[in-house]
C-alpha cells in the first residue's frame, strides 16, 4: 500500500492509555500479521529498553487470554525506546536520527492534548513532517473554540489530509445513548 506508514512513533508509551489499550492493539496487529513496520517509543519516564517491553508484555498478559508469545516476542522485538522530555529540541534531533529514511511515518500522540500543538511544531522544526501523519489521541479541545484553535495551530505545520484526530471519549456517549 503506498500510503502505509513504515515507522510508527508513538509519543507518551509510559501512560495509562498504553497500558490500558495501546500495547493490545499493537499485539492484535502482530499476531494478525498486520504489523510491519519499526515501533519508536518517547516518553520522559527513566525506563530501559527491558522495562518497556516488560510493560507491554505485562499489559497484554492483563487484557488478552492465553496470548500468543511468538507474537508478544515479536512485538518486542519491533519496539525502540527513546528516553525524552517532549519540550527540549535533543529529543527531537535524536528522534530524527532514529527514523532517517523512513518515507511516510505516523506520529501517534498519547500525550496530553495541551503538548499536541508543540509537538507538532518542534516535529516540523526537525524536518520530519513533509510526508508523515500524526494521529492525536484524546480529547480534541474542551469546547468548539479550543478545537478550533487546536486545528489552526495544527495547520500551520501539517495539511489537513495528514491529521488523524481520535476521541474516543465524543464517541463514547452516542454509542452508550443508543445502548
Amino acid at each position: 500500500m503506498a500510503d502505509r506508514a513504515d515507522i510508527l512513533v508513538i509519543f507518551g508509551i509510559t501512560g495509562d492509555l498504553a497500558k490500558r489499550m495501546t500495547f493490545e492493539a499493537l499485539y492484535q496487529l502482530e499476531r494478525r500479521g498486520d504489523l510491519s513496520c519499526r515501533i519508536v517509543c518517547i516518553a520522559r519516564t527513566k525506563w530501559s529498553q527491558e522495562e518497556l517491553d516488560g510493560r507491554a508484555r505485562a499489559a497484554i498478559e492483563a487484557e488478552v487470554p492465553d496470548p500468543d508469545q511468538k507474537a508478544i516476542a515479536q512485538l518486542e522485538d519491533r519496539l525502540h525506546y527513546i528516553r525524552g522530555e517532549l519540550d527540549d529540541d535533543a529529543t527531537y534531533e535524536r528522534l530524527a536520527k532514529e527514523i532517517s529514511g523512513a518515507r511516510r511515518p505516523l506520529f501517534y500522540l498519547e500525550t496530553p492534548p495541551t503538548m499536541f500543538a508543540d509537538v507538532v511544531r518542534r516535529l516540523g522544526a526537525a524536518g520530519m513532517t513533509d510526508d508523515a501523519r500524526v494521529a492525536v489521541e484524546k480529547p480534541f479541545g474542551h469546547d468548539l473554540a479550543s478545537a478550533r484553535e487546536l486545528n489552526a495551530e495544527l495547520r500551520e505545520v501539517l495539511s489537513e489530509p495528514q491529521i488523524l484526530r481520535i476521541d474516543h471519549f465524543l464517541g463514547k456517549e452516542p454509542v452508550m445513548d443508543i445502548l
